[in-house]
């Protein structure tokens, strides 16, 4: 062979190897692996488990690694069929779900009708889970692959329940070996757990075997890192550390809008971030004072200076934008109102101490502007700053008078199920009252849409009077990303579908 044809051939070889080399690369544009998608969260979640807690940073978690019967769309808030193939209501009361064969567990168990009726049997054992466990009056496998849930009574949120990570489907093997589910969260969904640096980061791989073909992660590594300062997680996006902002601090908005490196969306939130108020607890047990408190409250203040005006105030004590919201007895800022049911009270307003428990920097900002707003009426506020278990395990042991929660249910009905006296003990800002708990179980078992809307609207209208949770505002919601990242989809609700993304 001649030297030059040598040449030429040795010259394509290397042409070839080094096109597959390209072809065969893990690394994103702009540098960075495609095995891995980094996530800033705000905090830490206080549990992996699905029946215990009611955090949506636990929720993140639980979404990745386990299903239920049925699911929650994150684009249209729908409630959709999941580990369910169908289901079918053969009366008011009796359910059949016929499951879907061949789905696995991270375990490599197949999933069967006995797991379904061992986890939502397990799931009603739970205080925490008694919201979306006590309408189901029993469950039972009619074969291996076919459910009957019977509800007590006509019941019209059992489909949204089955959604939710209360009920998710976990191996009945393991809830019999008392499995700590905090530790080894095992399900059906599209990632697997790896491991939990507490304080640090949380580690996901993605499920192979997943179920739902269309759903699948493309994704190999899913790493959660916590960052609760708001500048720190945005100057670790820009550094490249990560590649996924959950919660984007308003004050970095404009300036990662004008990167082209990356992406920002905004999503019109229907979470309602409200102060809930222990209405055990005098003087908050009576309705004059927290109505007080509730026109004492300037939002627009709260918004400019917690958000930088990226949210919108709502007066009504259930979320704006819902089907079967209303502004009727809504309370907006007037101090002239307020001390009207101070003077009905008749209490010292020098009386009135509110400490409010704040698990971040936002629900700090926003208390300090109710702490002057209030301060006006004579009422002292108190911040109390907690970090998110902490603050989480004040709010299920009972030891609170007041703390700023939110609320983002894909439905009306659910949101107004929280003000049912049994759910006091796992909600903040419920209330025992005998009036709106004879309204709440008429609406549940109401199965006609419209006549159900009516009720939902005279729920709001008589909580709105009674005022256990004084509604603040809802936050303009902003995920701030990579660019080179596809599959974004944020839910008006919170979530976002991590599984659904990838890199372009």
């Amino acid at each position: 062979m001649k030297k030059g044809t040598r040449l030429i051939s040795l010259l394509l070889i290397m042409v070839f190897a080094f096109s597959m080399l390209s072809a065969c690369s893990t690394t994103k544009p702009g540098g960075g692996s495609t095995d891995t998608l980094n996530v800033a969260l705000t905090g830490e979640p206080p549990s992996l488990t699905t029946c215990d807690h009611d955090s949506l940073i636990s929720v993140y978690m639980n979404i990745l690694t386990y299903n239920g019967l049925m699911r929650i769309d994150h684009e249209t808030l729908d409630i959709l069929p999941d580990l369910a193939e169908t289901y079918k209501a053969e009366s008011d009361t009796d359910w059949v779900f016929k499951l879907k064969e061949g789905v696995k567990f991270h375990n490599g168990e197949e999933m069967t009708a006995d797991d379904v009726v061992a986890s939502i049997e397990w799931a009603k054992s739970f205080a925490a889970s008694a919201s979306y466990t006590a309408n189901i009056k029993s469950v039972e496998a009619v074969d291996k692959y076919n459910v009957k849930i019977v509800t007590n009574g006509a019941y019209a949120g059992l489909l949204a329940d089955l959604a939710y990570h209360f009920n998710f489907i976990v191996p009945k093997s393991l809830i019999e070996a008392n499995n700590d589910f905090n530790a080894n969260p095992v399900g059906t969904g599209p990632y697997k757990f790896k491991e939990w640096n507490y304080g640090d980061s949380l580690k996901f791989v993605a499920n192979e075997d997943y179920f739902d073909t269309n759903r699948k992660a493309s994704i190999p590594n899913l790493v959660f890192k916590i960052i609760p300062e708001g500048t720190s997680r945005t100057i670790a996006l820009e550094a490249g550390e990560i590649d996924f902002i959950y919660e984007l601090s308003t004050a970095d908005v404009s300036r990662i809008k004008e990167n082209k490196k990356f992406e920002v969306k905004e999503v019109a939130s229907v979470e309602n971030f409200f102060l809930a108020l222990n209405t055990d607890v005098a003087p908050f047990d009576d309705v004059n004072v927290r109505q007080a408190i509730n026109y004492g409250i300037n939002r627009d203040d709260v918004i400019a200076a917690a958000l930088n005006g990226y949210a919108t105030p709502n007066y009504t004590q259930i979320a704006s934008g819902y089907w079967g919201s209303t502004d009727e007895g809504a309370a907006e800022f007037n101090l002239e109102k307020a001390q009207e049911y101070l003077d009905k009270w008749g209490g010292n307003p020098a009386d009135i101490v509110i400490p409010i428990i704040c698990s971040n920097e936002i629900k700090v900002a926003a208390s300090t502007v109710m702490q002057s707003s209030l301060a006006k009426l004579g009422i002292k506020v108190e911040i109390v700053t907690m970090d998110t278990a902490t603050y989480f395990a004040s709010w299920t042991s009972g030891d609170w008078t007041a703390l700023i929660s939110s609320w983002s249910p894909s439905n009306s009905l659910t949101y107004v199920q929280r003000y049912h006296s049994s759910r006091a003990e796992s909600y903040p800002g419920a209330i025992k009252n005998d009036e709106i708990d004879a309204l709440v179980k008429k609406a549940e078992s109401t199965i006609d849409a419209d006549a159900r809307l009516k009720l939902i609207q005279e729920i709001v209208v008589k909580i709105n009077e009674l005022s256990p949770q004084p509604s603040l505002y809802q936050p303009s919601m902003f995920r701030a990303y990579d660019a080179n990242l596809g599959g974004v989809v944020a839910s008006a609700t919170g979530y976002v579908g991590f599984n659904d993304m990838f890199w372009k």
